[in-house]
């Protein structure tokens, strides 16, 4: 069920793919997220405004949304580990450059959120 949205500005240059793989591994290594139900998409962002507007201004935002019940525990760990990939990814840029790095995680609400899916678990055949 988790979805997550990583948004960045155009101004960053990166492979997206081995990104976006390591932060399923991260998320995946909390125990309280499925691989089979992770789903993530990236947002380069061309039109966009940082505080007063300088061009050397960039940023990485991670959203993720999942469904409600898990411990704001585990919730915290998720966000570390997230942060934690985006700073190895984005470090150097962090200390040379201007760079916003921010996750934040949103819960659906039982009972509203639906889902209906029939991706198989990796390694087996559907």
């Amino acid at each position: 069920m988790p979805h997550l949205t990583l948004e960045y500005t155009a101004n960053l240059e990166f492979e997206v793919q081995p990104l976006l793989a390591r932060l399923h591994e991260e998320l995946v290594a909390t125990g309280a997220v499925n691989l089979k139900g992770l789903k993530s998409r990236a947002i380069r962002h061309t039109d966009y405004r940082i505080a007063d507007g300088d061009p050397a201004y960039a940023f990485v935002h991670v959203g993720l949304l999942i469904r409600e019940g898990r411990p704001v525990e585990i919730q915290q760990e998720a966000a570390r580990r997230v942060l934690e990939v985006l700073k190895a990814t984005f470090g150097q840029r962090f200390e040379s450059g201007y760079l916003s790095l921010s996750v934040d995680i949103k819960e659906m609400r039982e009972g509203i959120a639906q889902t209906l899916h029939n991706i198989p678990e990796k390694g087996k055949n559907p």
